[in-house]
């Protein structure tokens, strides 16, 4: 496989994961683990999440996902199914920076059995910049991004993981996550105008911008060989009071409560 039809395969993936995946960004995508690489790895193998059917439901659904990552020198450019699109553009210090792109695929009113009569959210990529601070223990990360298209809002995520080697081979990561929000967001997927309200039986929601989650996050790595590698994730987010108090969210079919899970094999390819 070329190197043009590898990053054509990772874009296409990435965006199925972003569709599911509403976790806030891990800290371990670039993370020194394992023997040095080449210029370019290429990560490839099966994955499966769990996940809620849209962001507020109380309901679940497990789908398997095809795992990719493609990455010049760890970092310095990169298309993941975790990490999303982007580049390293200052590396000083233990800072980077870059930009950054994410997807986020269409909320549709027949997900979950609850949306009926909402409406469709559309596709949206997500464009805007990240900072990352390393230490050898801990890592930091700040993402600000703005909806190009579909929900047109605007996202700050941000992290703060412990991190810790058990081993040569096993990584682990943890620690709290928090996301703000735009009006502008929270109206696409939180908010209830007139029209919806009649059409669903919703109450008339217009949430403002504010705090959208808090929650924490965890990762796993297990170098198995120095090719194989086995991951594990999971999040827990709390919807706070502008995403919580949805009708959405308190109707029959949501929860503040958000989990996700998953777990991954991957096969790397460099050269």
């Amino acid at each position: 496989m070329s190197l043009r039809s590898r990053i054509a395969l990772c874009l296409a993936i990435s965006t199925a994961w972003a569709g599911i995946a509403t976790a806030q960004p891990t800290s371990i995508g670039s993370e020194r683990f394992g023997p040095p690489p080449k210029d370019w790895t290429f990560d490839i193998g099966p994955g499966v999440v769990v996940a809620p059917w849209f962001e507020g439901s109380a309901n679940y659904r497990v789908l398997p996902i095809p795992n990719l990552d493609l990455r010049y020198q760890r970092d310095k450019f990169f298309i993941s199914a975790r990490d999303g699109v982007g580049a390293t553009l200052l590396d000083l210090d233990g800072f980077k920076a870059g930009p950054i792109l994410r997807y986020r695929f269409p909320r549709n009113a027949g997900d979950g059995g609850y949306l009926f009569g909402m409406g469709n959210v559309p596709f949206t990529v997500e464009g805007g910049g990240f900072l990352r601070y390393d230490m050898p223990y801990l890592a930091a990360k700040v993402e600000l991004r703005r909806g190009l298209g579909g929900s047109n809002g605007l996202i700050f995520d941000a992290l703060v993981d412990g991190k810790v080697r058990l081993s040569p081979t096993v990584f682990l990561s943890a620690g709290p996550r928090l996301s703000v929000t735009d009006g502008t967001y929270n109206q696409a997927y939180f908010g209830v105008n007139a029209t919806q309200s009649i059409n669903s039986g919703y109450t008339q929601y217009y949430p403002g911008a504010g705090l959208r989650s808090v929650g924490a996050g965890a990762s796993g790595v297990w170098r198995v060989t120095n090719n194989l590698t086995f991951v594990a994730f999971g999040s827990y987010n709390y919807l706070a009071d502008i995403a919580g108090n949805s009708p959405i969210v308190t109707g029959p079919g949501g929860s503040r409560n958000q989990f996700i899970v998953g777990s991954a094999l991957s096969w790397r390819f460099e050269f």
